[in-house]
């Protein structure tokens, strides 16, 4: 017995060198080296389950010491993680700002002031001549005949134009901002291919998203009975919720979209994350609860613009009821009649206001089974706050829209209100992020090396880590 516990931790020091060196061989010795030695000085614990990993990989037929230690090579070259992700995060503060100001915009009645566009932009008019052609070019539509016809001041007009031009120039400077450093990242070869791929996508989609803005744009100089047929003869003029509903959803595509990646760069790899083999179930075990809540608080968002396209919260302005209803009467008509009313779920405003509602209470009541759930779980500290956090953004969320219903949807509330679902979107995000799972033969090494860091020498840690890996089976990567 003596002489079996001699070899194997013979075996684990000899591996453990034959991990250090693998991963000097991946990462090259000028930068892995000095990575390594300040591993294993300030963090011995983790320096164990580095080897560890190696060790137990090695039983496995597997290589994952050299994952764990290069967990974003593979995004960016080593060292340029952290401005990469910084660049992204201001990416995604960009489109949150973009986003909001295109809430003002259509709120404040701006967004059909400027009935041409060119993808290259253009200056504010510079002349009275040249105010007065984009005036009269705004009195041909409905949103002048009906609604300001012989009110309106040129000087109005100017106030309303100059909102939507800085909403559009906003927009193209955050193009700009997105795609220089992504050239020059790329040509560099500081983003890595598949991360460059990705990225490049979501610039694709950006530009896309200037051609789905003016097609919403436009629906808004047609008369609005084209668009939202069951709503009758003389509606208000306003964008097709149908189009409004397509520009959201890919500005929030966007947006989730660079934060996430920013998240990947700047957060620590899963592995690592979790530090425990009860935190990575754990966090597989909270997961499965936090999908259907992710699915709740997106149909919730993505049921705004049809609140929105609608005016739909300019009605039914009480709370709980709905005037004098729990269940508005135009709901049960679409509900008994679903193929001959199927429009009225997206059209008839007490019908979207009422599917808004329920959403959202939905949404507040899954947050908080999540959250109670991930008390009761040894979950990591960075999800443990992530997901006690998310039902105090949810709620919040709630109690802003209802301010905003009972008080006729105020610009300042509405706008308010829909940053506030950005903020909903970042803190799933968050949740989501850090209850990621490490891949398989990971989770292995790191869960055998914690388990056998406190057994004391390296023979005993050795035995055990082997003997972990033959009778353990992982849930699976993220």
């Amino acid at each position: 017995m003596l002489g079996r516990l001699a070899a194997a931790g013979q075996l684990g020091r000899l591996a453990s060198a034959s991990a250090i060196r693998q991963v000097g061989a991946a990462r090259g010795a000028r930068s892995s080296a000095p990575f390594l030695l300040h591993l294993r000085q300030s963090q011995p614990t983790l320096a164990l389950r580095f080897t560890g990993a190696k060790f137990c990989a090695n039983a496995a037929g597997t290589s994952t010491a050299t994952e764990v230690v290069t967990a974003t090579s593979h995004l960016v070259k080593p060292g340029w993680e952290k401005l990469v992700g910084v660049w992204l995060l201001g990416a995604s503060g960009m489109l949150f700002a973009m986003t909001s100001i295109g809430g003002y915009t259509r709120l404040s009645g701006s967004g059909l002031s400027m009935t041409d566009w060119r993808i290259e932009g253009r200056s504010l008019p510079r002349t009275d001549e040249a105010w007065m052609k984009e005036f009269e070019g705004y009195k041909q539509y409905p949103e002048y005949q009906r609604l300001h016809n012989g009110t309106m001041q040129l000087e109005d007009f100017k106030r309303i134009y100059f909102v939507e031009w800085f909403h559009r120039m906003f927009g193209r400077s955050a193009a700009v901002y997105f795609a220089l450093p992504l050239a020059a990242f790329g040509v560099a070869g500081i983003v890595r291919k598949s991360l460059f791929a990705r990225l490049g996508g979501l610039f694709g989609l950006g530009i896309s998203q200037a051609f789905v803005g003016w097609w919403m744009v436009r629906s808004g100089f047609d008369p609005p009975e084209k668009h939202t047929p069951t709503l009758g003869p003389n509606q208000r003029p306003r964008v097709s919720p149908y189009r409004l509903a397509s520009h959201w959803t890919a500005a929030l595509t966007l947006y989730i979209g660079c934060l996430w990646q920013a998240l990947t760069l700047l957060r620590k790899p899963p592995a690592l994350a979790h530090g425990t083999q009860e935190a990575v179930r754990a966090a597989l075990k909270v997961r499965r609860l936090a999908l259907p809540v992710t699915a709740a608080v997106a149909l919730t968002l993505l049921s705004g613009p049809f609140v929105a396209g609608n005016d739909a919260g300019r009605a039914y302005n009480t709370w709980p009821k709905m005037n004098y209803d729990w269940v508005p009467p135009e709901w049960l008509e679409a509900v008994n009649d679903p193929q001959g009313k199927m429009r009225h779920f997206f059209e008839e405003t007490g019908v979207v206001q009422f599917n808004h509602r329920c959403l959202a209470y939905t949404s507040v009541l899954g947050s908080l089974a999540l959250a109670g759930y991930g008390i009761s779980q040894p979950l990591s500290s960075g999800a443990a706050a992530a997901v006690r956090f998310l039902p105090i953004a949810v709620s919040a969320q709630m109690c802003l829209g209802i301010a905003t219903l009972l008080l006729y949807v105020p610009v300042e509330l509405g706008v308010a209100h829909q940053a506030g679902g950005l903020f909903v979107l970042t803190a799933l995000a968050t949740v989501l992020h850090t209850l990621r799972l490490p891949p398989a033969g990971a989770l292995l090494g790191a869960a055998a090396m914690a388990e056998t860091a406190a057994a004391g020498s390296g023979g005993t840690a050795a035995a055990a880590a082997a003997a972990d890996c033959q009778r353990t089976k992982a849930p699976g990567g993220s």
